[in-house]
Protein backbone atom coordinates (compact mmCIF):
# COMPACT_ATOMS: atom_id res chain seq x y z
CA UNK A 1 0.00 0.00 0.00
CA UNK A 2 2.61 2.77 0.26
CA UNK A 3 4.38 1.93 -2.57
CA UNK A 4 1.15 2.11 -4.19
CA UNK A 5 0.90 5.95 -2.03
CA UNK A 6 4.53 6.94 -3.19
CA UNK A 7 3.93 6.06 -7.21
CA UNK A 8 0.77 8.73 -6.84
CA UNK A 9 2.60 11.01 -5.05
CA UNK A 10 5.09 10.86 -7.82
CA UNK A 11 2.98 10.96 -10.71
CA UNK A 12 1.25 14.45 -8.87
CA UNK A 13 4.74 15.63 -8.91
CA UNK A 14 5.25 14.72 -11.79
CA UNK A 15 2.08 16.72 -13.42
CA UNK A 16 2.24 19.63 -11.02
CA UNK A 17 -0.89 18.72 -9.21
CA UNK A 18 1.15 17.98 -5.85
CA UNK A 19 1.39 21.83 -5.21
CA UNK A 20 -2.14 22.22 -6.01
CA UNK A 21 -3.50 19.53 -3.69
CA UNK A 22 -0.95 20.69 -0.82
CA UNK A 23 -2.67 24.60 -1.06
CA UNK A 24 -5.85 23.23 -1.07
CA UNK A 25 -4.97 21.13 1.90
CA UNK A 26 -3.27 24.25 3.99
CA UNK A 27 -6.00 26.32 2.98
CA UNK A 28 -8.77 24.39 4.83
CA UNK A 29 -5.56 23.50 7.92
CA UNK A 30 -5.82 27.87 8.09
CA UNK A 31 -9.26 28.12 7.65
CA UNK A 32 -9.91 25.70 10.98
CA UNK A 33 -7.23 27.61 12.77
CA UNK A 34 -8.45 31.13 12.26
CA UNK A 35 -12.07 30.65 12.28
CA UNK A 36 -13.09 29.38 15.42
CA UNK A 37 -15.85 26.65 14.67
CA UNK A 38 -14.52 24.52 12.15
CA UNK A 39 -12.78 22.19 14.60
CA UNK A 40 -15.76 19.42 15.19
CA UNK A 41 -15.94 19.44 11.33
CA UNK A 42 -12.33 19.20 10.58
CA UNK A 43 -11.74 16.32 13.03
CA UNK A 44 -14.38 14.67 11.66
CA UNK A 45 -13.71 15.05 8.21
CA UNK A 46 -9.94 13.90 8.82
CA UNK A 47 -11.41 10.48 10.91
CA UNK A 48 -14.15 9.55 8.07
CA UNK A 49 -11.82 10.40 4.79
CA UNK A 50 -8.27 9.26 6.20
CA UNK A 51 -6.47 12.66 4.65
CA UNK A 52 -7.82 16.39 4.06
CA UNK A 53 -9.89 16.32 0.82
CA UNK A 54 -10.60 20.16 0.53
CA UNK A 55 -12.91 20.14 -2.06
CA UNK A 56 -15.26 17.46 -0.28
CA UNK A 57 -14.30 19.56 3.55
CA UNK A 58 -15.74 23.12 2.08
CA UNK A 59 -19.06 21.46 1.03
CA UNK A 60 -19.87 22.17 5.21
CA UNK A 61 -17.74 24.88 5.20
CA UNK A 62 -20.56 26.36 2.88
CA UNK A 63 -23.01 24.92 4.46
CA UNK A 64 -22.01 26.15 8.01
CA UNK A 65 -21.27 29.49 6.54
CA UNK A 66 -24.70 30.20 5.01
CA UNK A 67 -26.49 28.87 8.03
CA UNK A 68 -24.46 31.58 10.01
CA UNK A 69 -25.71 33.89 7.27
CA UNK A 70 -29.00 32.86 8.29
CA UNK A 71 -28.45 32.42 11.87
CA UNK A 72 -29.50 28.90 12.00
CA UNK A 73 -25.96 28.00 13.10
CA UNK A 74 -24.52 26.28 16.10
CA UNK A 75 -24.01 29.08 18.38
CA UNK A 76 -20.55 28.08 19.19
CA UNK A 77 -20.12 27.48 14.95
CA UNK A 78 -18.47 29.72 12.73
CA UNK A 79 -19.33 33.26 11.80
CA UNK A 80 -20.21 33.91 8.38
CA UNK A 81 -18.03 37.35 8.13
CA UNK A 82 -15.18 35.53 9.61
CA UNK A 83 -15.49 32.94 7.02
CA UNK A 84 -15.84 35.90 4.44
CA UNK A 85 -12.90 38.15 5.59
CA UNK A 86 -10.70 35.13 5.72
CA UNK A 87 -11.83 33.77 2.30
CA UNK A 88 -11.17 37.24 0.71
CA UNK A 89 -7.67 37.37 1.98
CA UNK A 90 -6.84 34.01 0.64
CA UNK A 91 -8.56 35.24 -2.88
CA UNK A 92 -6.34 38.17 -3.09
CA UNK A 93 -3.63 35.77 -2.24
CA UNK A 94 -4.30 33.84 -5.87
CA UNK A 95 -2.39 30.68 -4.73
CA UNK A 96 -3.09 27.87 -7.46
CA UNK A 97 -4.54 25.03 -5.28
CA UNK A 98 -5.90 27.39 -2.87
CA UNK A 99 -8.10 29.57 -5.18
CA UNK A 100 -9.58 26.19 -7.00
CA UNK A 101 -10.96 25.78 -3.61
CA UNK A 102 -12.55 28.98 -2.84
CA UNK A 103 -14.34 29.17 -6.52
CA UNK A 104 -14.91 25.64 -7.06
CA UNK A 105 -16.06 24.56 -3.76
CA UNK A 106 -17.44 27.91 -2.26
CA UNK A 107 -18.37 30.52 -4.47
CA UNK A 108 -19.99 27.87 -7.11
CA UNK A 109 -21.71 26.22 -3.88
CA UNK A 110 -23.00 29.71 -3.01
CA UNK A 111 -26.98 29.73 -3.15
CA UNK A 112 -28.75 30.67 -6.07
CA UNK A 113 -31.88 33.29 -6.04
CA UNK A 114 -34.74 32.17 -4.54
CA UNK A 115 -32.50 29.53 -2.30
CA UNK A 116 -32.26 30.19 1.79
CA UNK A 117 -28.93 32.32 2.23
CA UNK A 118 -29.33 33.88 -0.87
CA UNK A 119 -27.84 37.26 -0.63
CA UNK A 120 -24.39 36.73 1.30
CA UNK A 121 -23.15 37.23 -2.02
CA UNK A 122 -23.81 40.64 -1.01
CA UNK A 123 -21.36 40.78 1.41
CA UNK A 124 -18.26 39.28 -0.68
CA UNK A 125 -14.83 40.94 -0.27
CA UNK A 126 -13.68 42.65 -4.18
CA UNK A 127 -11.52 39.86 -5.33
CA UNK A 128 -14.39 36.83 -4.41
CA UNK A 129 -17.02 39.19 -6.55
CA UNK A 130 -15.00 39.03 -9.27
CA UNK A 131 -14.70 35.04 -9.40
CA UNK A 132 -18.40 35.13 -8.35
CA UNK A 133 -19.34 37.33 -11.65
CA UNK A 134 -16.90 35.26 -13.55
CA UNK A 135 -19.02 32.16 -12.30
CA UNK A 136 -22.63 34.07 -12.46
CA UNK A 137 -22.09 36.63 -14.94
CA UNK A 138 -25.91 36.83 -14.83
CA UNK A 139 -25.69 38.11 -11.26
CA UNK A 140 -26.18 42.21 -11.93
CA UNK A 141 -29.21 41.50 -14.11
CA UNK A 142 -30.93 39.12 -11.40
CA UNK A 143 -33.71 41.18 -9.64
CA UNK A 144 -32.66 40.65 -5.86
CA UNK A 145 -34.56 37.66 -4.21
CA UNK A 146 -34.96 38.98 -0.30
CA UNK A 147 -36.86 35.52 0.36
CA UNK A 148 -33.30 34.32 1.19
CA UNK A 149 -31.75 37.37 2.56
CA UNK A 150 -31.92 37.22 6.78
CA UNK A 151 -33.73 40.75 8.28
CA UNK A 152 -31.25 43.24 9.54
Amino acid sequence: MVADDNEEREERKADGTAGKAAAGVQLVEDLVAQVPGFEDAYESHVFNQDEVLSHVFFWDVVQDTVHSYLAEGDPDGPDWRRVLAFLEEETRRRVPGAIEVIVTSFLYSLPHQGKPGYGIEEHLGPAMKESYLQLRPWYRAETPDDAGKPEA
